[in-house]
């Protein structure tokens, strides 16, 4: 009898899944039920032997066993699969941010009734844009999505439905829990830049513990107003000096202070081939927070 790595046999499940109906399916993803489009790609993402969401759960289960529950803003929530393995970890309350009309559905099948989750289906954007210009979203692969301007032809190959913009300073007056939101998990394709910005300033009270997608190709592409190299200076003066880094995949690559990734981030201008995998997720806290600071330690330890 053959033998075929779990990931080979997962890849042609996801080929068969791809060619089938997307219809509501349910899937247990480390433990967890919950409900999926056919076509999601999150079964073989996280299927056995990968590290899937680990990082983000694991800093999850540290803040809430330092600090009895955890406070979560979940940007980029797709179909709600971090809160849920996250609130599976740990006690806590999570306000979840997704605007793609194709995963809401799910998002809302697998959290609504949820208590102490908020749902709220809007394109997060930084303080001072302008939200009277209509956006879209558009599904780029099987579980994700990328914003664009509506006149914009360029991305994706679905058509993009608008939906509101919203702030961060307005997502704080509209859900004043997040005065005390201590984990924040962005990832958005690309805004990432953008938005660390401004959670630095809508946040500061908080001084959550930021985890974002750190990737300069999407980021140029999408929002070249904002150079992707300057944000770890911005992160500095506004006092996150301690990072930890890893791949795509969720192994760990390094931990460092956050000013080093300035010059420790330019493997990223590399091919894939030469680095050996698609791009950064990132964790850093504030310096006047001994708990997160205490939370990377532990995290680099484990």
């Amino acid at each position: 009898m053959l033998s075929y790595p779990r990931h080979v046999l997962g890849r042609l499940r996801l080929m068969a899944a791809s060619r089938l109906p997307d219809t509501p399916v349910e899937r247990r993803i480390r433990g967890v039920r919950m409900t999926l489009p056919r076509r999601h790609g999150l079964p073989y993402f996280a299927r056995k032997g990968t590290k899937y969401a680990d990082n983000l759960v694991r800093l999850a289960e540290l803040l809430g066993a330092h600090e009895g529950s955890v406070n979560l803003l979940d940007v980029g929530a797709n179909v709600g699969d971090s809160t849920m393995l996250v609130l599976a970890k740990v006690d806590g309350c999570a306000v979840c941010l997704e605007a793609n009309p194709r995963w809401l559905p799910y998002l809302e099948a697998n959290l609504a009734q949820r208590p102490g989750v908020e749902i709220v289906p809007a394109v997060l954007v930084a303080p001072g844009t302008d939200t009277s210009v209509p956006l879209g979203v558009r599904s780029a692969d099987v579980g994700s999505s990328i914003v664009v301007r509506d006149e914009d032809e360029t991305a994706g190959t679905a058509e993009a439905e608008s939906f509101p913009a919203l702030t961060t300073t307005v997502l704080l007056e509209q859900h004043p829990q997040l005065r005390d939101v201590r984990l924040i998990k962005s990832d958005t394709d690309g805004y990432d830049v953008m938005l660390v910005n401004a959670y630095l300033e809508t946040f500061v009270g908080s001084r959550p513990v930021i985890f974002f997608e750190f990737d300069p190709r999407p980021t140029r592409m999408v929002t070249p107003e904002y150079e992707p190299q300057k944000l770890w200076a911005q992160l500095v003066d506004a006092g996150y000096t301690s990072a930890v880094v890893w791949d795509n995949l969720g192994n760990l690559l390094f931990s460092a202070a956050t000013e080093e990734l300035a010059e420790r981030s330019a493997v990223l201008d590399l091919t894939v081939q030469e680095r050996g995998y698609g791009f950064w997720d990132v964790a850093v806290a504030h310096v006047d927070d001994p708990v997160g600071g205490r939370v990377l330690e532990e995290i680099v330890a484990d």
